[in-house]
């Protein structure tokens, strides 16, 4: 795998991901701003969220029922590419089709690329296409997230994506050893309650230790304006 996951969050100092939540810092500062200045600073060619995050990203995407499957003797779709006209990619994982566009386009700019489960229904791959949303499919078993970034790979040349939550799917990209690195901002500010929505939140067993053998390495630490810290972590793969 070649494809480099940066997982790009902002969140409280208990690690806590929404903002409406946080008491205010003595000096304010932008959540939005601080966030997207530091991802300027990586070369990515897009990144990507779950499907929730997505729904609640913009208002010209909505949820609905899941699509259908394939029957069991059609053949296995191909990845397609809409209306990309060189834009950054916004990706979102949703392997059941439960997201409905109108637009290929997101309000922000970037274009949109759905990662689905291979079996995903034509009706709906049609429906993608008609709006000029770009799809691929993820891989099988236990590679299905491994399968959507070579997919990216080998259908947008996506050498480096950033991996911007929520926590289940950070948890998800986590528990399958494909985070590189982390790149954390963390926010003067605190929310305390226990449940909210943190950076990593894997949907596991108790037993379950998605991290094990992933010990992280600080390359970088930084005071920005405002008592926002951002700390760079390398992920190493290496260990048992």
């Amino acid at each position: 795998m070649t494809v480099k996951v940066v997982c790009h969050m902002i969140s409280s100092v208990d690690g806590r991901l929404l903002p409406g939540r946080w008491t205010k810092p003595v000096h304010s500062v932008n959540v939005t701003e601080c966030y997207e200045a530091a991802a300027s600073n990586f070369p990515a060619d897009g990144w990507l969220i779950g499907r929730t995050s997505m729904a609640q990203f913009d208002d010209s995407i909505s949820e609905g029922a899941p699509a259908g499957k394939r029957g069991a003797g059609e053949p296995r779709p191909t990845p397609f590419v809409g209306k990309r006209e060189g834009r950054m990619l916004a990706v979102v994982t949703d392997p059941k089709g439960k997201l409905r566009y109108t637009t290929p386009t997101l309000s922000t700019g970037e274009h949109l690329v759905a990662v689905l489960a291979p079996d995903t229904a034509e009706d709906y791959l049609e429906e993608l296409r008609r709006v000029g949303v770009s799809y691929v499919f993820e891989g099988e078993g236990e590679k299905k997230l491994e399968g959507a970034l070579a997919a990216l790979e080998e259908t947008f040349g996506v050498k480096l994506i950033l991996l911007e939550g929520g926590g289940l799917i950070n948890g998800s990209f986590l528990k399958a050893g494909l985070i590189d690195e982390f790149s954390i901002l963390v926010y003067p500010a605190v929310d305390g309650l226990a449940g909210v929505p943190s950076i990593v939140g894997y949907a596991g067993e108790a037993h379950e230790r998605p991290a094990a053998g992933q010990p992280l390495e600080l390359i970088e630490a930084k005071t920005l304006p405002g008592g926002v810290v951002w700390l760079r972590y390398r992920v190493e793969h290496s260990a048992a």
